[in-house]
């Protein structure tokens, strides 16, 4: 009886000094405040344990395409670039105030994961980290299409980056496919420009 009340008041003792430790304020958030080693391995085993189990159900599909990889691209230039940059670049500000900042995907702690495990990671994203979910806003064949670029990252030079954004800009400014930057007309707009010239017409 002794051993289970002496158990009961550590666990109260325990209890107290961590609801105290919550409410002190004791504790930094900043994200300038490295984590310490240990929570540094907690994080990451507990991330990596979660990302093995929760995408073993995911059968990848075959990543060979190379339109497949520039497609991916696209997407990695627009939504990924900002945080993980390119191959040779050091992190952006934006990166480097993040906290765990953002690894570079090229890197062997990245191209060590399974095509299954990045493109769950991509889809869920992960929490407390910066990474988000790209799951709930882009198809799973543009989810892949990252996946197959991010296997294309680690051969990529500097040079080979650069001259792929290059071109992509020449393509985006051309062609019928070319995005205008005009501004949207509204419904009847081209009407009420016409009876605005006719009015003006009369005055004269």
């Amino acid at each position: 009886m002794r051993i289970l009340f002496s158990t009961l008041f550590v666990l109260l003792v325990l209890i107290a000094l961590a609801v105290l430790f919550l409410f002190s304020g004791f504790y930094n958030v900043a994200a300038v405040q490295p984590h310490s080693p240990f929570t540094r391995w907690l994080l990451a085993t507990l991330r990596d344990q979660s990302v093995a189990k929760h995408s073993q159900i995911i059968q990848p599909p075959s990543l060979t395409d190379p339109q497949l990889a520039q497609a991916g691209f696209h997407e990695y230039h627009a939504m990924c670039f900002s945080c993980h940059n390119a191959p040779g670049d050091e992190l952006s500000e934006l990166a480097q105030g993040l906290n765990p900042p953002p690894p570079k995907l090229d890197a062997d702690e990245v191209q060590v994961r399974s095509d299954a495990e990045l493109y769950w990671i991509i889809q869920n994203g992960i929490r407390m980290t910066g990474m988000p979910a790209f799951g709930p806003t882009h198809k799973e064949e543009t989810l892949w299409s990252i996946v197959a670029f991010l296997r294309r990252l680690p051969n990529l030079t500097p040079q080979e980056y650069k001259a792929m954004v290059e071109a992509t800009s020449l393509q985006e400014g051309t062609g019928e496919h070319a995005h205008s930057h005009a501004p949207a007309r509204r419904p009847n707009q081209e009407a009420e420009e016409e009876e605005h010239h006719h009015a003006h017409e009369h005055e004269h």
